[in-house]
């Protein structure tokens, strides 16, 4: 089900990542009219969902390694929510100070980073 789940979401990132971004701009930022984001990163999210496809569909061992990659993503997510979101606020956008992200979004990193890590502990577990 996650594999389908995640393929769903790296579609829709490499058919139309403008849109992904533009709905989770509305959604996460108080702002999202103020913050212009960089030349790339729209072309940067259309590669991340064909590396991850690549991933998940090459094999079940890269599948598993994709898995315990997200433990590593997810437990930076967990411990340090506010420098994880600041830290991409500066990556993406061309000024980071402008951008106002919503109160929940730190408490939301922090349990995506959760499942991130469940689903690492998960595939660790079943070796």
């Amino acid at each position: 089900m996650l594999r389908k789940l995640l393929t769903s979401v790296c579609t829709v990132e490499v058919l139309a990542p403008e849109a992904l971004i533009n709905a989770a701009e509305r959604i996460a930022l108080d702002n999202p009219d103020d913050c212009d984001l960089k030349f790339w990163v729209a072309p940067g999210a259309r590669l991340e969902g064909l590396l991850f496809l690549g991933l998940m569909w090459r094999s079940d061992a890269s599948y598993s390694s994709f898995k315990k990659f997200l433990g590593i993503i997810g437990l930076l997510a967990l411990l340090y929510p506010r420098t994880y979101v600041d830290y991409g606020t500066k990556f993406a956008y061309t000024d980071a100070s402008t951008c106002e992200w919503k109160p929940w979004v730190y408490i939301g990193t922090r349990l995506i980073g959760l499942l991130y890590v469940l689903i690492a502990i998960g595939e660790l577990r079943g070796q």
